[in-house]
């Protein structure tokens, strides 16, 4: 039985979630509906009690604040080639705080965001045909992921039958950067840049936005989006779990060292929507370096020659079979699986 691992990139959801160049767009439409509607509108006598603010703030501002950040999150990185260099931006000049204000409301964007599409189909038909059972997960598949999105618990959840985000986690096993990371063994998935969300530092926790994303887009939804982003912006043991390939990770359990644990037996790599960007290519190489019995990889995309010659730029001199796919309609299913 061979064994395969699974590198996803933005490409990989692009049919619910934005590439990095269509971001900002998305946010002004996200926004624009929102304001758009009075069925969105929160209440101005009404507080989140259970917050338990110093200075309480009605529903209805704190809506406002973070539509005020997602606002400044949109003119910010309209000005950069991309959200990724505005944030490293900040992170070179030790702006953490803004650092910060861009995850908090990236987080927002991409929660909000998937609420609002149906999940890629593609995430769908993978799981129909690598699953036998819900309780009996392939475990000759890895499964890497550069996303911040929750498309894959969200189409899990179609065989779960359960709607919510952390079960389905739980279910998954799936590993996340800035969080403790418990079952090493078996079927996984590494999200190397983290994903969206909020860990406690005391005691330790880890926190969705909005656990149950499977309904329409609805006041109710963003009334606790808009409450667990009030207690991000105001808490100082609460820290987003979203994260940036150039930040490291320093913890024995962290997800690029237990990716490197699981995918150590990898014959072969299939690479989906993934374009192997410079900013995370200290990693890549790494990851690649980890599968010492490499023998094929699968390049699919809309452009799979240019990612190959990046690929190649990796590796250098090792000799791996390199193979190009441009049907993107469903994941690649390996000959070799």
């Amino acid at each position: 039985m061979n064994n395969i691992t699974y590198l996803f990139g933005a490409g990989a959801s692009k049919d619910a979630l934005p590439i990095v160049d269509e971001i900002p767009g998305r946010i002004s439409g996200l926004i624009q509906e929102i304001k758009g509607s009075t069925k969105y509108e929160l209440s101005e006598t009404e507080f989140f009690d259970n917050l338990k603010l110093e200075n309480p703030v009605s529903k209805k501002d704190l809506l406002a604040e973070m539509i005020g950040d997602l606002q400044w999150l949109l003119e910010s990185s309209s000005n950069h080639a991309s959200v990724d260099t505005l944030a490293k931006k900040f992170y070179i000049k030790r702006q953490y705080a803004k650092l910060d204000r861009l995850k908090i409301a990236l987080s927002v964007f991409f929660v909000l965001e998937q609420a609002r599409r149906p999940v890629d189909r593609r995430y769908d038909t993978f799981f129909a045909s690598i699953l036998t059972s819900v309780s009996k997960l392939p475990e000759n598949i890895s499964l890497l992921s550069w996303n911040y999105d929750y498309q894959f618990e969200l189409a899990f959840s179609e065989y779960s039958d359960n709607k919510e985000i952390t079960r389905n986690q739980d279910w998954l096993n799936v590993k996340k950067k800035s969080v403790r990371n418990d079952k090493t063994e078996g079927f996984g998935i590494y999200k190397l840049n983290g994903t969206t969300g909020l860990a406690d530092s005391r005691p330790f926790g880890d926190y969705v936005y909005a656990n149950v994303l499977k309904d329409a887009f609805s006041k109710e939804l963003i009334e606790e989006v808009t409450r667990n982003y009030a207690a991000a912006t105001r808490f100082n043991n609460l820290y987003p779990t979203l994260s940036f390939a150039w930040e490291g990770e320093e913890k024995e359990d962290g997800v690029i060292q237990l990716a490197t644990k699981a995918i150590n037996n990898t014959d072969v790599l299939v690479v989906i929507g993934y374009s192997f960007p410079f900013f995370n290519r200290e990693i890549d190489k790494k990851l690649i370096e980890e599968m010492p019995s490499l023998k094929k990889v699968y390049f699919q995309s809309p452009d799979p020659h240019n990612l190959r010659e990046r690929f190649e730029a990796l590796i250098g001199e090792r000799k791996v079979e390199l193979v190009e796919r441009l049907n993107y309609k469903q994941f690649l299913l390996p000959n070799e699986l």
